[in-house]
């Protein structure tokens, strides 16, 4: 086939997985090229570093010889964003028993507040959720929802994005759209900025495992390439 021919369907294929960035301009991102965490940006405690360009949530040592405290960051009062599309590159993780968040919320969570999330327990399921003022509307990837099944996502990293207008919450997975909530009197839409944040967290037990691969470390950290705003 002359090459030229070909280039319909690699146009269409290309489309396919263009997100909603590709018509949006890039207003905010921290691409964890610094040796250190920015303080401008972010709000962090123990436990968050930047590993080889990357940031790195781990789980560290509590009070307790194996207790076990989690790490988190998190934009607010420094950068939030009104409508938009966030999207960030996570390595989630593979050991159970402990949980890893990506999320974005109004900043003084108060009506007409919303928030929208993906998390993971551990091992290769996300579930998406939606909050608006004290209501969770949760739900797993199922593989009728998930553009991209049965994949590992703690093996390597994946594009989780957020976009929410006046009309819908959209989720997204490596530009492909996954699950829609349309706007509703039950589902009321949110004008007010939202901040983002990433955590590593929800240990059982106050913290206290005993079946971690290595004890003595601790589990394996969540990974982030990148976080970018557009508008």
């Amino acid at each position: 086939m002359h090459p030229s021919r070909l280039l319909p369907l690699i146009l269409c294929v290309v489309s396919v997985w263009a997100g909603p960035e590709q018509s949006l301009k890039l207003v905010w991102s921290d691409e964890f090229n610094e040796k250190e965490i920015d303080p401008k940006k972010w709000n962090f405690g123990e436990g968050v570093k930047i590993v080889n360009g990357q940031l790195s949530l781990e789980i560290i040592p509590g009070a307790k010889p194996m207790f076990w405290r989690g790490s988190a960051v998190n934009t607010r009062g420094k950068y939030s964003s009104k409508y938009g599309y966030i999207e960030a590159s996570i390595m989630f993780v593979q050991t159970g028993g402990h949980g890893c968040g990506f999320g974005i919320g109004n900043e003084d969570n108060r009506p007409p507040a919303a928030g929208m999330g993906f998390s993971n327990g551990g091992g290769d399921s996300v579930g998406l959720g939606l909050s608006v003022v004290n209501e969770e509307r949760g739900r797993g990837l199922s593989p009728k929802d998930n553009p991209m099944p049965r994949l590992a996502y703690s093996k390597k990293f994946y594009r989780f994005g957020f976009q929410w207008t006046p009309n819908d919450y959209r989720w997204y997975l490596d530009g492909r759209l996954a699950y829609t909530i349309r706007i509703s009197p039950s589902i009321p839409t949110t004008p007010k900025p939202m901040f983002i944040s990433l955590s590593h967290n929800g240990l059982p037990e106050a913290g206290f495992l005993k079946s971690f691969p290595e004890p003595t470390r601790g589990p394996e950290p969540m990974r982030v390439d990148w976080v970018r705003v557009y508008q």
